[in-house]
């Protein structure tokens, strides 16, 4: 029998229980396609970006460095030129005091933070525009002195998928249909072995990264974000994870190759809805 929606020439919705099959045997097809995705270091989603504005708001005496976090990410076009003046006072040089004295003229006040803006810059070729892209990356190392991301910030990240993790609150989700923001790929950095969590966007295309391991314990993973903030502690041992404000979510591990062609799927149909 013809479904309704094939009779009307539309993409159907695939029954959730021929799902994870139809998945495995797509995997060899998908391994010779080009990739859907393309990774961004710094892509920021709509909602992370919110969600830290309000985040940062709310804190009653913010430091500079989450003040200056908060400007360049509800107004990048004017923190832009900022750290634009900021560069030619570094190009034009000078003795050390007179240095520091027209970076606080540009707004950027302590040490600490004045030491991270000359280190941000002077990693920049001087044919190089300061860009949303580049100033996202000045924001991730301003919140993560300790150099949690730097291995991810370098010019080609050497990458490998190690596993992939899909979660829900209180119960983790059968076959790949729990929340869309708790669907992770875990990839490992070389040669230090670093790892982070990477979250898929279908309508843009793009993975990027949403947490980075900062420490390990017999028990447990920490995560931290881009911004620093702690993003979940992961159990070794039942994948139980505590999300800072919110209800904590069970895991659990699926093959990484399952989920990004699950992941080419959702961006699949997205493109097949916009040409019905």
């Amino acid at each position: 029998m013809m479904l309704i929606c094939q009779k009307l020439g539309k993409v159907c919705p695939m029954d959730k229980r021929s799902l994870i099959p139809w998945l495995l045997l797509l995997v060899s097809c998908f391994s010779f396609a080009d990739d859907l995705y393309r990774s961004e270091i710094t892509y920021l989603s709509p909602v992370d970006r919110q969600t830290e504005v309000d985040r940062l708001l709310a804190i009653e005496i913010p430091s500079e460095q989450q003040y200056l976090t908060q400007i360049a990410l509800q107004k990048p076009d004017i923190f832009i030129r900022q750290v634009s003046r900021a560069r030619e006072v570094l190009s034009a040089g000078g003795e050390l005091g007179q240095i520091a004295s027209r970076l606080r003229t540009a707004g950027f006040t302590s040490p600490d933070v004045q030491s991270s803006l000359q280190a941000f810059l002077s990693g920049l070729h001087p044919d190089d525009v300061v860009t949303p892209s580049r100033l996202m990356e000045f924001l991730i190392r301003l919140n993560t002195p300790a150099g949690a991301w730097d291995y991810l910030l370098s010019e080609t990240p050497d990458l490998d998928d190690f596993a992939a993790l899909e979660c829900a609150p209180g119960k983790a989700p059968a076959e790949l249909l729990g929340p869309f923001e708790y669907q992770f790929v875990i990839q490992v950095a070389h040669p230090n072995m670093e790892l982070s969590l990477w979250r898929f966007d279908p309508a843009e295309a793009l993975t990027y990264p949403v947490a980075t391991l900062v420490e390990t314990t017999v028990d447990d993973y920490r995560f931290i974000d881009r911004f620093g903030n702690a993003f979940g502690t992961l159990n070794r041992d039942d994948l139980s994870m505590q999300v800072p404000g919110s209800d904590p979510l069970q895991c659990q591990k699926i093959d990484p190759v399952i989920m990004r062609a699950f992941q080419d799927h959702r961006r699949e149909m997205m493109l097949s809805e916009k040409q019905l």
